[in-house]
Formats: structure tokens, C-alpha cells, sequence
């Protein structure tokens, strides 16, 4: 991200919640004022990690993780936004994008993320309980049963882009037009633009090595979700319940920061073909193909934002 000292009357907040640093750049000529509404920001962000986290033992995504079959529970809006847009992108991404995956990633991952060497057998099993079916909503009254033993959600990278989208929505109340939201640097939300600028500036770099940037873009209202493959890092494709892969990195920028996180995750386990069926009007995005001998090959799907000669 661009150097704060050169942005006039910026102003930097940080809080860590959902196992991540929130970053709020807030653009306004009263710091107090910017101050307290960073504050009511924070206030969100801790409300929607006591709903949304599946390591609070009484949010929601946690009573849904301890439902016996038969049973229903009343969700919280936030719960039932979350996991109501996420089935649906689930569909939209041809199955890509999974929240119902946790039995997968249990079957697969140690707690420090290495891989376990699971049988066939218990595979089949995380599949079967991995299936995103298995979640019954009822819009009727707001609740949700589960159909399979096992099964289990974990909202991700989306419920802390939901959370940045949430901010901008607080931020908007207090009247505030400019402004950098982030999550870990990978679920950001550009609103206005810096003065004297057109636009945000945001780089993305070699998935491989942070040091090389390979675009600095000039983000103005719209997100950017991010994902990708470090050294030693593993991911589940939730389409062959094994640990492959068709990327080595992805960047969706689209209209809010939930759909740009799900969408970016969606994209790692996607060919290119799948992918170009996926961009929309309003989302565009760039994906780093890995040819196995270290060559990195760029391609980009819609229109992107405009891009800044600076890095």
C-alpha cells in the first residue's frame, strides 16, 4: 500500500480480531472525529467475530458445528446473510467455493498445516461430510439444520470480507468518503480516493516472493480479495477432496469484499476456462498460473481497474 505520510490528513488504525490485522485508513481533516469512528469500526469488527468465528464456542458458526441431525437452531441476519450468499456462490463458482469444508481440511491438515497422509477410506468420509447440501436453510423463520454427522462450517476469508464490507457500511454513517479498509491484506475495500489522486494504490505481488511486484493498481470504490500459495502452504481442492491446485495465485476485484474473498479462493482450484465463465460486468480479476519449472504465467479476466506507473 501506498506511504500514509504523503496522504494529507490520513489516518491509521489497526485491530487484530478473527486471527487477523484490521487495517482502517480513514481520510478526514478531524482526527477525533476519525478517531471515533474508527472506534465504532472496531466495535463492528468484535461484534461480527462473536457471531461469525467458529473458535467463539457461542457464535453462531459454532452452535451450527455442534447441531445434532434433527435438530434446528434461529440464526442471527449476519449468520444467515453469510451463509445464505455463500451457498450461492457455492453454485456460482461451480462448487470451487466451499464453506461446509472444515471435515476436508481436518482430514487433510495438522494443526500447524502440514499435511496428514489420510486413507482412501477416511477421504471418501471428509468428502461426504464436506458436502455444502448437507446445510438446510429456512428462510421462513432464519434457522438452518445440518443433514450429515460431521459436518461443519467455517466461513473463512469470507467472514472477515464481510466484516470489511460491514465497516465501510459504518463508516458511511459517520459521513466518512474516504477511506482503506483492509483484512491481513488480502480482503481490501477502496472508498473514494486520496486527494490529488485518482485512486488507492494497491500492489500484488510474486505469490512466490513478496519482494516482486507485478502490478500496482489505483483502486477507487471497488474490493480486491486475494489468495495464493507460499512456501509450504497447502490448500484442498473441495472438487477432488485432495490437496491440488490449478493456481499459484489469484486477485478478484469486484464490487464488495465477501464476494471478491470467495471468488479468489474459488479461482485457485478453477482452470481458466471455468474462470472466464465466472467474471462478470463488475468483477474482473488476474490469476498466476505455476508451469511446475518456476515460470509464473500472468493472465488477466474483464476489465481491470486502472493501473499506476508507481510501485
Amino acid at each position: 500500500m501506498q506511504n500514509l505520510t504523503q496522504i494529507k490528513n490520513a489516518h491509521h488504525f489497526t485491530h487484530v480480531a478473527m486471527a487477523t490485522l484490521f487495517d482502517l485508513i480513514i481520510v478526514h481533516e478531524n482526527k477525533d472525529y476519525a478517531q471515533q469512528a474508527a472506534w465504532e469500526a472496531v466495535k463492528e469488527i468484535d461484534r461480527l467475530e462473536n457471531e461469525l468465528s467458529r473458535f467463539k464456542p457461542n457464535s453462531d458458526i459454532s452452535r451450527i458445528n455442534n447441531l445434532k441431525i434433527g435438530e434446528r437452531i434461529i440464526l442471527g441476519a449476519d449468520a444467515f446473510n453469510c451463509i445464505r450468499r455463500s451457498i450461492e456462490l457455492h453454485k456460482e463458482t461451480y462448487g470451487a467455493f466451499n464453506i461446509a469444508c472444515s471435515a476436508l481440511l481436518k482430514c487433510w491438515l495438522n494443526p500447524d498445516y502440514t499435511l496428514k497422509n489420510p486413507t482412501d477410506d477416511e477421504i471418501e468420509l471428509a468428502i461426504k461430510k464436506s458436502c455444502i447440501e448437507n446445510l438446510v436453510l429456512h428462510h421462513e423463520d432464519y434457522s438452518i439444520e445440518i443433514l450429515e454427522v460431521g459436518t461443519m462450517i467455517d466461513l473463512g476469508a469470507f467472514g472477515k470480507g464481510y466484516a470489511v464490507d460491514a465497516v465501510t457500511e459504518i463508516l458511511s454513517d459517520w459521513n466518512i468518503s474516504c477511506t482503506l479498509l483492509s483484512a491481513g491484506r488480502s480482503s481490501i475495500r477502496a472508498i473514494g480516493a486520496p486527494p490529488d489522486s485518482s485512486g488507492w494504490q494497491i500492489s500484488i505481488s510474486n505469490p512466490f516472493d513478496n519482494q516482486q511486484i507485478l502490478k500496482t493498481f489505483l483502486l477507487k470504490n471497488v474490493s480486491v480479495g486475494a489468495s495464493g500459495l507460499s512456501k509450504g502452504s497447502h490448500i484442498i481442492n473441495t472438487l477432488t477432496g485432495k490437496p491440488e491446485v490449478k493456481k499459484a495465485g489469484s486477485w478478484v476485484f469486484a464490487q464488495n469484499t465477501a464476494d471478491a474473498d470467495a471468488l479468489s479462493t474459488a479461482l485457485m482450484i478453477l482452470n481458466d476456462e471455468e474462470v472466464s465463465k465466472i467474471i462478470k460486468e463488475d468483477i474482473s480479476a488476474i490469476v498466476v498460473n505455476d508451469d511446475t519449472s518456476g515460470n509464473l504465467l500472468f493472465e488477466e479476466f474483464g476489465a481491470l481497474p486502472p493501473t499506476s506507473s508507481v510501485a
